[in-house]
């Protein structure tokens, strides 16, 4: 007995069935997650070396080239980049794809564990991390108040830094702007020689002076005490009366006696600011793999929770929310297909000219795409561009199988069969044709999902959506549509028909189209040279309007928001950066069209470049593009002498770099061989038309495999 006759006959069962699989679909919706992109993630294992006042030379000889001789040789390594500057190394190893992220870096701990007895002294602990670009900032808080910044940055870290972490799958809040509390001791170099001391004896005096430490235990008869020596200082008072040597006739030297002790703040090496005026602002950094619109909403309702209790001068205001494109993208992409399923039966309608037929096959389009919701769930799937791309597309297919066999179901009771033996008969004629159809969409969908590399990260759940919604198509192709034909169709032997009149005007029309393929058909039967030709001269003529098209991995979207980089000359002080970027920025806001301006001076300490954040007014709000946009905003820095801009927009997965459409590698043996080359690649590229934002990186930044430097 086949599927269809199993349906036919027992009616409460395929009722039964079909109704298990859209509860369970509306089950697994209401679980899944919400995305821009599919949950990607790429084998980098990041290792970073502080190395205190080394010159980026000194970095690069005595530091990252052991760390690069000992990592290179790891298996499955596709590149390493490796970044020198001042204090610093950041060696990136980048794997191939199929490789085990955890295995890797295991194996790159241990070559840096025994590479470290070559390090210098002064370096300090070598740092091994996963680089998940997935656990990216979602919300960027701005933090208000009528009080110092320092007041509000403290305010930040021991409220909202430690309530928010809390927060279910949040991994870090990253708190910025404002300064952190410091003490400082400024010694005075005459008293010191006149005591014969040198600051060395200084500071290992504080450090023992500033100390808790355990001092073993206590017994008391029968009980046993643990005893702590309590030497940490509570404030600087006490750290002035630290004793730190004694005098020739054996008097004690205090620390106020040959310094002066200072209760202030740290030097500020970054600023940030949001519409030219300074601010504290905090980023909320959500755990690999987790939902982004979920991470969203419960930052934000614990967020609500918080400012219940804050100081009346203190508010926090959203800067950024990742979470607002992926809901306006999800949404257009829901509303298109319901739009589209909405079209196919109204196209199915208007062709099949019967009410209940385009009912019937009606049905299948929502139990296909429900059902496929489960599947989603159950597979780990979010709803995210791919997946409702796949889904999409998949509409019109899903109600194809139904539609041929009502189809087919609607000539049998044309003959005069009854509703069930129309219904058995119509399936089993046109069962073996409705499978090949389906498994050959199958064919081409499902390979997409097992494509190595990159690209096959993102396809892999277009690729399973596609042939999961298709193949339940076909199972409620067999059994609802030929039970609900059995059922609810009616025999049209003799049947007068009401409506015949309102049918006519269509049946004319599908007439002369019937009369005009016809000809068409005979013509291209008696004419088969010509056919051909035609149809070989427009495969050529679409190969060539192909080659006239661009290519992009994802279409150029429009978030009304970018990046803009300025780098002022080598040796500008954070003052002067900050007073010229601040300019700049005040001439950008008198524009209507841009409404927030989130800027960092100083970005990781490097006080001779400073981060925009552009964002301008929603798409609908204005009719220049995006690109009009960045053309202001490169204007206005053009006036400024001696600074370098690069304008770009926010990687299209979040938390990846955003680097440049084009990007050109100069290496060579030396700094000294490489850097006035890619000066000399600067300037040609400058001279080439539609090339803006040209970025010349002079530094020790170089990828290995083989190792070399790269500008």
């Amino acid at each position: 007995m086949s599927m269809s006759s199993i349906a036919v006959k027992r009616p409460v069962f395929t009722t039964m069935v079909t109704a298990g699989v859209v509860i369970l679909g509306f089950m697994g919706l209401s679980r899944i997650g919400t995305d821009l992109f599919p949950d990607v993630s790429f084998p980098i294992v990041a290792i970073t070396v502080v190395y205190p006042g080394a010159s980026p030379a000194e970095v690069e000889t005595l530091v990252t080239r052991p760390l690069e001789d000992a990592v290179v040789s790891l298996n499955g390594i596709d590149r390493v980049k490796t970044f020198s500057r001042e204090g610093l190394c950041t060696v990136l190893v980048l794997f191939k794809l199929s490789t085990d992220v955890k295995d890797a870096a295991t194996g790159v701990r241990e070559r840096v564990s025994q590479v470290r007895a070559r390090l210098p002294k002064e370096v300090l602990e070598p740092t091994v991390n996963r680089f998940d670009v997935s656990a990216a900032a979602v919300l960027t808080y701005t933090l208000q108040g009528n009080r110092p910044l320092s007041e509000v940055r403290k305010f930040a870290e021991d409220v909202i830094k430690p309530a928010l972490e809390q927060v279910d799958q949040v991994a870090a809040v990253e708190v910025k702007g404002g300064a952190r509390k410091e003490v400082s001791v400024r010694l005075n170099r005459t008293r010191l020689d006149a005591l014969g001391m040198d600051p060395g004896m200084v500071v290992a005096r504080l450090r023992a002076a500033n100390l808790n430490v355990p001092a073993g235990r206590l017994d008391e008869g029968n009980n046993e005490l643990s005893v702590r020596t309590l030497g940490e200082l509570p404030h600087a008072d006490a750290l002035r009366d630290v004793i730190v040597a004694n005098g020739p006739d054996g008097s004690t030297v205090r620390l106020r006696d040959v310094a002066t002790v200072e209760d202030g703040y740290e030097e500020m090496r970054t600023l940030v600011r949001v519409n030219a005026h300074d601010t504290v602002t905090f980023d909320v950094f959500k755990q690999s793999g987790a939902n982004t619109v979920a991470v969203t909403e419960a930052v934000a309702a614990r967020l609500l929770e918080l400012q219940k209790g804050f100081p009346a001068d203190i508010q926090a205001d959203v800067l950024i929310e990742q979470a607002t494109f992926i809901r306006e993208n999800a949404h257009e992409v829901e509303v298109a297909i319901f739009f589209g399923g909405a079209m196919a039966i109204l196209i199915i309608l208007i062709f099949m000219l019967d009410l209940r037929s385009t009912l019937i096959s009606a049905v299948a389009l929502p139990t296909s795409v429900i059902g496929t919701f489960f599947v989603m769930y159950a597979l780990g799937f979010t709803l995210n561009m791919m997946t409702l791309l796949g889904l999409s597309l998949a509409i019109g297919l899903l109600i194809d199988d139904a539609v041929v066999v009502r189809e087919n179901i609607f000539k049998h009771l044309e003959r005069g069969k009854n509703p069930m033996q129309a219904a058995l008969d119509g399936t089993e004629e046109i069962s073996l044709s409705v499978l090949a159809t389906t498994l050959t969409i199958v064919a081409v969908f499902l390979p997409v999902a097992f494509v190595d590399g990159m690209v096959g990260q993102f396809f892999r759940q277009f690729g399973m959506t596609v042939s999961a919604a298709v193949l339940l198509s076909l199972v409620v192709a067999f059994t609802l549509d030929p039970m609900l034909s059995s059922r609810f169709s009616k025999s049209i032997h003799d049947k007068q028909d009401t409506f015949a009149w309102l049918k006519r005007p269509f049946e004319i029309v599908f007439e002369a189209m019937e009369n005009s393929y016809r000809a068409l058909l005979r013509w291209c039967v008696f004419h088969k040279l010509a056919v051909g030709v035609l149809a070989i001269g427009s495969l050529a003529f679409m190969g060539f309007i192909m080659g006239l098209m661009g290519n992009e991995f994802v279409a150029e979207e429009d978030r009304g928001q970018f990046g803009a980089d300025l780098e002022f000359p080598a040796g500008t002080g954070l003052a002067e950066t900050s007073r010229r970027s601040a300019e700049a920025e005040k001439e950008i806001l008198q524009d209507p069209l841009f409404k927030t301006l989130f800027v960092t001076v100083g970005p990781q300490g490097e006080a001779n470049k400073a981060n925009w954040r552009v964002i301008g007014v929603s798409k609908s709000e204005r009719t220049v593009t995006l690109n009009e946009l960045k053309d202001r905003v490169r204007k206005v820095a053009g006036k400024m002498p001696d600074v370098r801009l690069t304008i770009s927009e926010p990687a299209f997965v979040e938390g990846a770099a955003a680097e440049a459409p084009i990007m050109i590698n100069v290496r060579g043996l030396t700094y000294e061989d490489v850097a006035p080359l890619s000066r000399s690649v600067g300037e040609i590229l400058r001279t080439t038309p539609g090339v803006d934002d040209i970025q010349v990186t002079v530094s020790y930044t170089h990828l290995t495999l083989p190792t070399n430097r790269e500008v």
